[in-house]
């Protein structure tokens, strides 16, 4: 991977994009069946916000495996 005196090459910059990219797909995953309108129904409050907590957890885990694959 690239450093501060070499630029990244063609293929550095192919693996990073394919990796986003199945961080995007996984974020895409987490979001896809997620029941917001089901939060309009106090019953349902509760676990529609939680399942957001979730969610945030999620990418706060996507977001650092992205800083550990482009930090080198």
């Amino acid at each position: 991977m690239a450093n501060a005196t070499a630029r990244p090459t063609s293929a550095d910059l192919l693996y990073l994009h394919t990796q986003t990219l199945e961080l995007i797909e996984e974020l895409h995953a987490s979001v896809k069946d997620l029941p917001l309108a089901a939060a309009a129904d106090n019953a349902n409050f509760e676990q529609v916000f939680g399942e957001l907590d979730d969610l945030h957890d999620i990418i706060d885990g996507l977001a650092e495996k992205l800083r550990r694959n482009t930090a080198d």
